[in-house]
């Protein structure tokens, strides 16, 4: 069966037209839309009128140089020094470019930027308005043969370590360059070339280190050990000191380079043995002394530079009458000698690792003492805080005079414990038997006063409980 449906009645839309809307165009002045061209833009610096170029024109132009070069080979080099002459006073042009020409040294796609661009970077490179701008060096460096020397060298100049340049330049430049992940490596070799480096090029170098990782600081250690002088380091406490902490001990010391081990002994020998040196002046030019014992002071000052490799720590005790007149003057933090009753004097403790050595710079007895460097001895010589010559001598141990001769014995005496002097230390000659003579009357009686002294500070230290 077969049904028929009628066909529905549709009806007609209504016909509307934007009446408003065409009135309103109607009311606007003809217009063209036209794509910028290379050419608009470069007649209008020929002109005078770059500062009407719009930056949807520069980018075009940029973006379309390197084929319009193609057509136009004569003219594509003069063009783009014009367009770097733009850039020299306009930043926003001068940051479109040289992003794209970071990018291009970076060995992004080469039609980043158009080769006559590239080439006429000098242009800006060279004008004395903008050369000193950091993204302006960033550029040169790349284009250099060594950019991470450049990096390295650009990075002192501005005191920034590599976070710290990365941020500074950060709206500039792509950060994600393959050669600033590279320049870390170089901040050692260049600081080397230094000869003369200041306090905040240390702390700079410093700054750089401890941004390292573990792999990469160790061979920048090695590197600098190796490789700085000991005098320029000796002018610079803060930088042994930091070298002292983190690689003088533990796992650090056995990653360092045998060679590198032995300098670290050298610098941190040199800067403690300069600290020593400096009292011993200063006891020389300030206080009123006999002429006999400015004379022991001097040889006590010469004596101990041939061992001056073997200065692990310094510790300086002052009396009183001495802290008033030179304590003041000196660099490292010295303190108080407790009165104990006993003659005078300064004191100075020396570890050499093995072994602690107490120097008695004057008054009677005037010895050198040595005990071993174990966990009590350390923390009394080195931590306590009241500390007076008799505690001192009643700890016992080896001691050396320091009579007639003492200088010829006295490296014997170190010798048995093994410590030996610097490597171009001079041998003294055997004395006569004269001589020999004179000393063993003279160290009789230091024997008697060492006994003495002993004997006084044992009964000190029993009454007040030490």
């Amino acid at each position: 069966m077969n049904y028929e449906f009628p066909v529905p009645l549709l009806l007609q839309p209504t016909q509307y037209q934007p009446t408003k809307l065409i009135e309103l165009a109607s009311t606007q002045p003809n217009t063209k839309i036209s794509l910028p061209t290379v050419d608009k833009v470069l007649e209008a610096i020929k002109q005078g009128n770059a500062d009407k170029v719009t930056p949807l024109e520069w980018v075009y132009c940029i973006y379309i140089k390197a084929q319009w070069d193609e057509k136009n080979p004569d003219c594509c080099w003069k063009t783009s020094d014009l367009i770097w002459n733009v850039a020299i006073n306009n930043a926003w042009l001068r940051h479109q470019l040289l992003w794209r020409l970071a990018l291009y040294y970076n060995e992004q796609p080469k039609d980043m930027l158009a080769k006559s661009l590239v080439n006429s970077f000098d242009v800006l490179a060279n004008s004395t308005q903008v050369n000193n701008l950091l993204p302006v060096k960033i550029i040169q460096a790349l284009r250099s043969s060594k950019p991470s020397q450049q990096f390295a060298k650009i990075a002192c100049e501005q005191l920034v370590n590599r976070s710290e340049l990365l941020n500074k330049i950060r709206e500039d430049l792509p950060v994600w360059i393959t050669a600033f992940n590279e320049f870390l490596e170089n901040i050692v070799p260049h600081f080397s070339t230094i000869v003369s480096p200041n306090k905040q090029q240390v702390y700079w170098l410093l700054r750089c280190l401890n941004e390292m990782s573990v792999e990469k600081q160790v061979n920048a250690v090695n590197y600098l050990l190796t490789n700085l002088s000991k005098e320029v380091a000796s002018n610079h406490p803060q930088l042994v000191e930091w070298l002292r902490f983190n690689y003088r001990s533990g796992e650090g010391w056995y990653r360092l380079s045998e060679q590198a081990r032995q300098k670290l002994r050298e610098w941190i020998g040199a800067i403690n043995y300069a600290d020593f040196q400096t009292l011993v002046d200063l006891i020389l030019n300030r206080l009123h002394l006999e002429n006999w014992e400015q004379n022991q002071l001097r040889k006590r000052r010469k004596f101990w530079a041939d061992y001056s490799n073997r200065f692990e720590r310094l510790r300086i005790l002052l009396p009183q009458t001495s802290l008033n007149v030179i304590g003041y003057e000196l660099n490292k933090d010295v303190d108080l000698l407790e009165n104990d009753g006993s003659d005078s004097t300064e004191v100075c403790i020396f570890d050499f690792g093995e072994w602690l050595v107490v120097e008695f710079f004057r008054g009677r007895g005037s010895e050198t003492r040595l005990l071993p460097n174990n966990v009590k001895n350390q923390q009394l010589l080195f931590n306590e805080s009241k500390l007076s010559l008799k505690r001192i001598r009643n700890l016992g141990y080896d001691r050396h005079d320091h009579v007639y001769l003492w200088q010829v014995f006295c490296p014997q005496w170190l010798e048995q414990k093994r410590i030996q002097p610097n490597s171009s230390t001079e041998v003294l000659q055997t004395p006569t038997a004269d001589k020999l003579y004179q000393r063993e009357k003279k160290l009789d009686r230091w024997q008697s006063d060492i006994a003495s002294l002993e004997k006084e500070a044992k009964a000190y230290c029993e009454k007040n409980g030490f």
